[in-house]
């Protein structure tokens, strides 16, 4: 037991310490040009600003007559994305295509219309495959059923006796995981370029590699080795150390890469992970041993049972701890982005989870005891119980596995943070004068304020000042003055703050002339 904290310790330490820069998931905030943007001239290069660095993986020019240029060579990564366009590009309508892969291993893809000179119906840019998505979810689901069911009957195999039924199975899975593991990252290299499924490319396994997911799909190979090995020795303190060091291997590996391994603080969430695998590896892999021994009372069940019992309180807590933990991070600040995919996959999540540990709660503080003492409708029972754990289990593999192709809720509140929200106008008139009022961006918050003031028949008039008064009697708040400043006609409030959301009164008070005062009100919704 000595020995084994003394593994466990250095293997947090390396879960911490494996070289990897703290991020979430890849998201585009800005492009210049801006998409469908119509150019007087052709740019020499695009810029494409993301939340954090990336690696450009495929960028391709597509022009209105469909001929398409690999831009790949003559384009930097980074946050900000710079790609060399060809010189003398034509007019009309041209569309940039590009794939990015982030360092959470997960690429991403859009394309860019901008057009030169005038519009012409452009080439569609190419759509990535939806068999690749569909297979390449499949395949990790495979992979971590591999990973929890046949690296934890190795683990439960070193702890307790494994029965012959169980240990074929953990033999088998992790025989199939093996290459579940090279289909995967062979479907990360098809995902990652955009490519269809039956494309046949050498850079798509190299591509693959190039993420993160390659060094989560080594470590993992080397756990199914570790663990076969295990599995093949049987009982014995060398079989129990090679089981061990697959568990570790196996939660090592699903650190390196993912949403939850690349968040920020990588002190915290890496190790996060790494206990929290380590936990469901330990809880998972003893459920289909413990259904068979529960067959018919022996002593090897009992044995098992009691071990299990004792042992698996310490796999709960760490998961429970640490899923909280990067629920919480991966999450953010309350928000509509907490609707999103994620969000709803991570609540479908925690659902079945509340029903898996009631399960288990139960089956250890009411059935457990009474199984041991010889109860055979409590042995039955428990082996109901294990059914549905697993069935549970397969259910909650299934969403983790669909989490790889959306984006974190923190990743969504960045780039709505970072994209402004599109101007709010306002059109006030009365009987012989028109202003028309921007507030930008639009939305609550440090605003700018702009007015173009016209007569009826839309020519500009030149009064003497003009205030701005804001109100939003409904939410309390009372009136306050600001006075706009003229440059060219137009009359503009800077420094100005919308502190809240909501209707807003907005008056103008125009002084057409040292006689004359014309005040023009209306209301304003300021999400």
């Amino acid at each position: 037991m000595r020995h084994f904290r003394i593994i466990l310790a250095l293997s947090l330490l390396l879960a911490l310490l494996v070289p990897m820069r703290a991020w979430a998931h890849a998201q585009l905030l800005s492009a210049d040009p801006a998409d469908n943007a119509v150019l007087e001239s052709a740019p020499q290069a695009v810029q494409l600003q993301f939340n954090e660095p990336v690696s450009p993986l495929a960028i391709s020019l597509i022009g209105s007559d469909g001929g398409k240029s690999d831009l790949l060579a003559g384009t930097t990564g980074g946050e900000s994305v710079a790609v060399t366009l060809p010189a003398g590009l034509p007019q009309g309508t041209h569309v940039l295509s590009w794939r990015v892969v982030s360092t959470d291993g997960h690429p991403i893809g859009g394309s860019l219309v901008f057009s030169v000179g005038t519009i012409t119906g452009a080439a569609a840019a190419e759509v990535s495959d939806p068999a690749v998505g569909v297979i390449l979810w499949a395949s990790k689901a495979v992979l971590f059923i591999a990973l929890f069911a046949g690296i934890g009957g190795a683990v439960f195999g070193s702890v307790a006796s494994l029965p012959l039924g169980a240990e074929k199975a953990s033999i088998g899975l992790v025989i199939i995981g093996l290459p579940a593991a090279v289909l995967s990252l062979w479907l990360q290299g098809l995902d990652a370029l955009g490519l269809p499924l039956l494309s046949a490319n050498a850079r798509i396994l190299d591509t693959g590699f190039a993420t993160s997911y390659g060094a989560t799909v080594l470590a993992i190979g080397i756990g199914f080795l570790l663990a076969l090995v295990a599995l093949c020795l049987k009982r014995g303190k060398v079989a129990a150390v090679f089981a061990w060091l697959a568990l570790i291997t196996g939660a090592l590996a699903l650190a390196l890469s993912g949403h939850a391994g690349a968040a920020s603080p990588q002190w915290l969430t890496r190790p996060a992970v790494f206990l929290h695998i380590a936990g469901i590896i330990f809880w998972a892999g003893a459920l289909l041993p413990l259904f068979l021994l529960l067959r018919e009372r022996s002593a090897a069940a009992d044995q098992a049972l009691a071990q299990f019992s004792r042992f698996v309180p310490f796999a709960v807590a760490p998961i429970v701890l640490s899923g909280v933990t990067l629920a919480v991070i991966q999450m953010g600040w309350p928000g509509p982005h907490w609707l999103a995919p994620y969000g709803l996959i991570l609540g479908a999540k925690l659902c079945l989870l509340a029903v898996l540990f009631g399960l288990a709660l139960w089956n250890r503080l009411w059935l457990t005891r009474p199984a041991l003492a010889g109860d055979a409708s409590a042995r039955q029972r428990l082996r109901q119980s294990i059914v549905l754990e697993v069935l549970l289990i397969l259910v909650i593999l299934g969403l983790v596995a669909g989490w790889r192709f959306t984006p974190p809720p923190r990743a969504l509140a960045t780039v709505e943070a970072g994209i402004p929200a599109e101007p709010l106008m306002l059109h006030l008139m009365d009987a012989t004068t028109m202003a028309m009022v921007s507030l930008a961006p639009g939305q609550a918050g440090p605003v700018g304020l702009d007015i173009w003031l016209t007569d009826l028949e839309g020519m500009p008039i030149s009064p003497l000042d003009v205030a701005v008064t804001l109100s939003a009697p409904a939410l309390g708040i009372e009136p306050f003055t600001r006075v706009a400043t003229e440059q060219d006609g137009l009359w503009s409030v800077e420094g100005l703050t919308i502190p809240v959301a909501g209707i807003w009164r907005i008056e103008l008070d125009i002084r057409a002339s040292r006689f004359e005062l014309i005040k023009l009100a209306d209301e304003l919704t300021v999400p």
